[in-house]
């Protein structure tokens, strides 16, 4: 990062560190660190630094020029139609009701439009029903909205229970999810990072494997398609040696062909009785 960005974007605005500090609700020390570059802000200090001083993260991570700045609504790429503003314009419902709807005050739907706050997941969720466009639509990821699946249900919902899991495992590791660590680890930028871990959305397979490899987890439990006893079974089973596997293997399908010949006994001992609700 070019150590002096923060401290000429804090002068612009006529800001002392203990003023700038107070605004991005951090110690002195530290904005003193960041200007320094003896320490980088976590991804959440620079989203408001960014909106602060009008500028890009990239540009304060030394990206990019002072002339790339943070563009409206209007100019983002693919449009002003892909914003939350606009889509809300779409229902024909005012803010208010909107925010009766979503359960929360005019302000701080206000702050999501303006993208002073992140949107959390069931905001997000519910927002995207109500506005009955896709969520990366919504976020303006995707110019237009994905159309409805054969389930009635808009495709590319992020299912904040990866995010939630993704979370515990980091706990469990110690690691900062603010931090640049998964920046580092998965190859993926500030933004794909904050949709990761807050929404659970899952940029392509690599990112998968990866976290999975990290974790020491299968990818079934890191996507919450099985639950917690079934992956330590999973676990305990792949510390095994091959030929213990094989003894393991060969267990279960014993046992899945007596399940069988149990389930075909009963469906027998049904026809002969001519019932189907055993008592």
């Amino acid at each position: 990062m070019n150590i002096s960005k923060i401290a000429k974007e804090r002068k612009k605005l006529g800001l002392s560190q203990e003023e700038l500090a107070t605004r991005l609700k951090v110690s002195q020390k530290s904005i003193s660190k960041y200007e320094c570059g003896t320490r980088r802000p976590s991804y959440e200090t620079l989203l408001e630094m960014s909106k602060l001083f009008n500028v890009s993260i990239d540009y304060l991570l030394g990206n990019s020029t002072p002339t790339d700045v943070l563009s409206k609504p209007e100019s983002q790429i693919g449009g002003y139609d892909n914003s939350i503003n606009y889509w809300i314009a779409q229902t024909g419902l005012s803010e208010n009701e909107i925010s009766h709807k979503l359960g929360i005050s005019k302000d701080l739907l206000s702050d999501y439009i303006k993208e002073r706050t992140p949107i959390p997941y069931k905001i997000l969720s519910a927002l995207s029903e109500i506005c009955e466009v896709s969520t990366d639509c919504l976020l303006g990821i995707k110019e237009k909205s994905r159309e409805r699946d054969f389930d009635n249900v808009l495709p590319f919902q992020y299912d904040y229970r990866i995010a939630e899991r993704i979370r515990n495992l980091c706990g469990s590791d110690i690691i900062n999810t603010k931090s640049s660590f998964f920046e580092n680890l998965l190859s993926l930028s500030s933004q794909e990072i904050f949709y990761l871990i807050e929404y659970g959305f899952i940029p392509h397979l690599d990112t998968v494997i990866k976290l999975a490899h990290y974790f020491n987890v299968s990818t079934d439990y890191l996507l919450c398609q099985i639950n917690d006893s079934d992956e330590k079974f999973l676990r305990s089973f792949r510390q095994l040696s091959e030929d213990n596997k094989d003894i393991i293997v060969g267990k279960i399908k014993e046992y899945l062909k007596e399940q069988y010949i149990e389930s075909v006994a009963a469906d027998e001992t049904l026809k002969k009785t001519g019932t189907d609700n055993p008592k």
